[in-house]
């Protein structure tokens, strides 16, 4: 019981966002949920250290990955584990839950166990892509993205495995789902990932320039006349206004996709339903404060909805969830610049079969040998 109480009070410590995200749910669904998020805030913590070498933040991805898939005798080193995130900075926050992942463990042991292997599968390729991305930019003073195709494959293992897991999670929670519905669940679970993280790395291209990160594709700057450093350091706002706006293109294509997985959720199942649009809105929100935002790269910026924005969304959407048509006249009212009646579509086929090409295995298997 104070394992669990732990997890309930660090949550909103670590992510005020989520946490009141999640408190519309009950149950099983809302524990599982819950100690997923601190697993995956966890080795998040672990990426975004800003003193850590590459090779340190490998190994404890991945031994944090090999830590989720043992099922006995997990507890020494679980224990030597905790010893070496010591090194690990972060917030104050982030930092009490890495000393205290016993306590998730223990909590995470009292999941039902269909809930354990989506997150297991969920958090392990998460940990692994990670460290896939940090092996890949080892060599390089700033971590690139090359292009659209290597954005979604890293925000794949960051945001779309959570998309996945949340979707199976659901259709195991909903009676009587048709097969059509979990088809446009399945297919859309990923973009929805996809969606939000995009949104996120839009509105903070300034403070992951100062980490030493570069989400934005190196194509989209191109394509516009920049060079990396000319985007970075603002030097045409018009261009990087172009740049940004390919980028918002692509997000808008990930968040309407984002929106039919909603209307597949039955309307019975309101709690749900709300868990999801309660961020899809607070991201279209986002964009549309980003479109044509020239503050946007300026080193002081903080680009994002107000409280009395996020409020709105909260106050008036539970009363509209279970219309449909009332829904997507809402989703519409939020963004409407022409520049977003044909976002970027979003094939997630073409990304599956380049994600089995990637040799993530190889970096697991380095590991144990060494």
């Amino acid at each position: 019981m104070e394992d669990w109480k732990y997890c309930v009070e660090t949550l909103p410590k670590v992510s005020r966002t989520f946490a009141l995200n999640i408190s519309v749910l009950k149950g099983n669904i809302h524990k599982s949920i819950l100690v997923a998020y601190l697993f995956c805030r966890a080795i998040d913590t672990v990426e975004d250290a800003t003193k850590l070498e590459s090779p340190h933040k490998i190994e404890l991805l991945l031994d944090f990955a090999s830590l989720l898939k043992k099922t006995t005798a997990r507890e020494h080193s679980l224990n030597q584990w905790i010893k070496n995130i010591t090194v690990v900075d972060g917030s104050p926050s982030d930092l009490d839950l890495l000393r205290n992942t016993q306590k998730v463990f223990n909590v995470f042991e009292s999941v039902k166990n269909s809930h354990k292997q989506h997150i297991i599968s969920s958090v392990c390729k998460m940990a692994q892509g990670m460290a896939y991305f940090q092996k890949k930019n080892n060599s390089k003073q700033t971590n690139l993205i090359e292009n659209a195709e290597e954005l979604e494959e890293y925000c794949y293992f960051v945001a779309g495995v959570v998309g996945e897991m949340l979707c199976n999670l659901f259709i195991e929670e909903i009676s009587g789902l048709s097969t059509v519905n979990k088809k446009i669940m399945r297919n859309t679970a990923v973009s929805f990932g996809l969606g939000l993280q995009i949104t996120n790395i839009s509105k903070d291209i300034v403070a992951d320039r100062g980490r030493g990160w570069s989400y934005v594709p190196l194509s989209y700057i191109e394509a516009n006349g920049l060079s990396f450093e000319e985007f970075h350091a603002g030097k045409s706002t018009e261009k990087d206004l172009k740049v940004l706006q390919s980028l918002l293109n692509k997000t808008v294509g990930h968040l309407n996709d984002a929106f039919d997985f909603i209307l597949a959720i039955p309307k019975s199942y309101m709690r749900i339903r709300l868990f999801c649009i309660w961020p899809l809105w607070m991201a279209m929100k986002t964009v549309a404060e980003l479109h044509n935002n020239h503050d946007l790269l300026k080193s002081n910026a903080n680009v994002k909805i107000s409280r009395k924005a996020v409020k709105q969304i909260l106050r008036r959407t539970p009363f509209i969830c279970w219309s449909d048509s009332l829904l997507r006249r809402s989703f519409k009212k939020i963004l409407k610049h022409k520049e977003f009646t044909e976002p970027e579509h979003f094939d997630l086929e073409k990304l599956k079969q380049r994600l089995n090409k990637l040799a993530l295995d190889d970096i697991s298997h380095k590991h144990q040998e060494a």
